[in-house]
């Protein structure tokens, strides 16, 4: 199959068992990337009712049932291919099911129950990243019912018996079989840590960004990611979600506050600007909004210009309070940090306590 552009794209072969829905084979159909095939023939991927998935598979990803319209099993030997496939799902079943404050990443350093026999071959992977253990009853579901001083996450010995959402792991030299399993709609969070145990890379663009309605968030200074106060979003299941460039429109302050801040404000037209590098959060819509009804003065959330010619929502400030030194030729926040033009406590120096690239 050939693009608009002249290029080849890759067909993904997709087997649909009999008794999957409509809606589901429809949306499958539509993606001009999929071809399906019969459910015996071969296939990068295996979409089936949850009760007749493929467990053969390296990777088979149980979605938050809700989420989709029905419970299905999307089984390939890839974790990034049955995420593939479910994005195209996501995108087709929109948003109106899901939670207005779902989670889109598991935390920075994410609390997980688990128990024998796991628990070290678990460990030794998910441990130098950062996870918390709690040893737990993974077989009872009432883990994962009440989210206060709970866990995140449970993982345990491999079984299709969840009531949220999962990932099943085949065993792999030197790790066991795997059930990672989340709360209904929780989906990125067992999507991100089975990344780290499975072994393919990370899956950067988890399915569920595309059907539940996550906004965005552009931030330049102690909100970074790994900054002194990246926490507020990721507390809120906030999502990393790269960096970007403002329009040479902008210049950057320092204002006084603990941590260091910076203050970006418009220059006026006419005036000379710097092009200021930023980082993207998504969340979700009730998320952004908490977010910004805690936002303390002179701090605010407005629209600003980029590179690309797009207007986003970003940090900005109070023109009034933007009276400190200007480092707006450093070009980024963590450049002015560097050059020790700010002080040390506003600095967002890379997380390296993270399993997963969502942070």
């Amino acid at each position: 199959m050939t693009s608009a552009w002249g290029h080849e794209r890759p067909v993904l072969r997709v087997a649909v068992a009999d008794r999957v829905g409509a809606d589901t084979v429809r949306a499958l159909g539509n993606d001009e990337e999929v071809h399906l095939v019969a459910a015996t023939a071969p296939a990068d991927v295996m979409v089936a009712p949850a009760t007749e998935g493929d467990l053969s598979r390296l990777a088979t990803i149980l979605p938050t049932p809700a989420a989709l319209g029905e419970a299905l099993a999307v089984g390939a030997d890839n974790l990034g291919l049955a995420n593939r496939v479910l994005t195209t799902l996501a995108r087709a079943a929109g948003g109106a099911s899901w939670p207005a404050d779902v989670r889109l990443a598991a935390p920075p350093v994410p609390r997980l129950g688990t128990a024998a026999p796991v628990t070290q071959a678990v460990v030794a992977a998910l441990g130098p990243a950062g996870a918390r253990w709690v040893a737990v009853d993974t077989e009872s579901d009432a883990v994962l019912d009440d989210r206060r001083g709970g866990v995140d996450a449970t993982v345990a010995a491999f079984t299709t018996a969840v009531s949220g959402c999962a990932v099943l792991l085949a065993a792999v030299a030197g790790r066991p079989a795997l059930t990672v399993a989340a709360r209904a709609f929780e989906d990125a969070i067992a999507c991100d840590i089975a990344a780290v145990l499975a072994p393919h890379p990370v899956v950067e663009v988890v399915w569920p960004l595309a059907g539940a309605g996550a906004v965005e968030l552009v931030v330049f200074g102690a909100h970074l990611r790994g900054g002194a106060l990246s926490h507020q979003l990721t507390d809120l299941g906030a999502r990393w979600a790269g960096e970007l460039t403002t329009a040479p429109r902008y210049r950057m302050t320092v204002l006084p506050t603990v941590p260091a801040k910076p203050a970006v404000v418009r220059v006026a037209e006419g005036e000379s600007g710097a092009a200021l590098h930023g980082q993207r959060w998504l969340m979700s819509a009730a998320a952004l909004g908490r977010f910004l009804a805690a936002l303390p003065p002179p701090m605010q959330l407005g629209k600003v210009e980029f590179d690309d010619g797009s207007w986003r929502t970003a940090f900005g400030c109070d023109g009034a309070a933007a009276t400190g030194r200007d480092i707006s030729t450093y070009g980024s926040w963590p450049a002015a940090v560097a050059a020790g033009a700010v002080p040390e406590n506003g600095s967002a120096e890379a997380s390296t306590t993270t399993p997963r690239s969502g942070r």
